[in-house]
């Protein structure tokens, strides 16, 4: 877990190496100011790194809630139905029981394979499970699980997915080399709010180096 305090420090350490010899400084702006700026472009932030970092690089801000079992419902035609969390991102891991593997993507209702399954064409087994992503009939995002083994009730063995992030939580899991380009994101976000753009392409162009799993130079 990293602390938001830690994030803002990070993000101002950022500023302050970025600013050393410019003539005209963000530093010259509120020390409150700047940390206001700070927390309400990290949840923003955070989005763009869990969108564009390399697959198999590692999760941002993962969470786990097994613990959410009223939201699991047997739909009684071999499936189950999972209401997702309000601030789901994306799956990390989802395993019913039964399954002899987990789900590690979601499939689109409108997609190719999730209307090949619908068709009959293909069946999915609890060697290779299906999660297919949806809305209910209430508007609420679930989640779609086949199969439901037989003899089996709904019950979840785990399930762990990216969350939105929460300022008052802070930044869960140890993933430094992505906390640093949350972080790079975040100073590329207050450039541009200060219309700095040649700052912020730059904290861009690194953000994009850590995300596809590349070093740079720590400031």
């Amino acid at each position: 877990m990293i602390a938001t305090d830690e994030l803002v420090k990070r993000v101002r350490c950022l500023l302050n190496e970025a600013e050393e010899d410019a003539r005209l400084s963000l530093l010259n702006e509120d020390t409150r100011s700047i940390n206001a700026h700070v927390l309400k472009l990290l949840p923003q932030a955070v989005a763009l790194v869990q969108k564009n970092k390399a697959q198999g690089l590692g999760c941002v801000n993962p969470k786990s809630a097994d613990a959410e079992r009223g939201n699991l419902i047997d739909c009684g035609n071999g499936m189950a139905k999972l209401v997702l969390p309000n601030d789901f991102v994306a799956l990390v891991s989802l395993r019913l029981k039964g399954w002899k593997r987990s789900c590690c993507y979601l499939l689109a209702e409108d997609s190719f394979e999730a209307m090949v399954l619908n068709n009959g064409y293909v069946g999915s087994g609890v060697h290779r499970p299906v999660c297919v992503e949806g809305v209910a009939d209430d508007g609420a995002r679930v989640v779609f699980l086949s199969p439901l083994p037989k003899g089996e009730t709904a019950q979840l063995e785990h399930f762990v997915y990216e969350a939105a992030f929460d300022v008052e939580s802070g930044l869960a899991g140890n993933n430094m080399l992505l906390a640093d380009a949350v972080a790079y994101y975040c100073a590329a976000l207050l450039y541009s709010v200060f219309e700095r753009h040649d700052q912020a392409n730059a904290f861009l162009s690194l953000a994009t180096l850590l995300c596809n799993g590349k070093s740079v130079e720590r400031r």
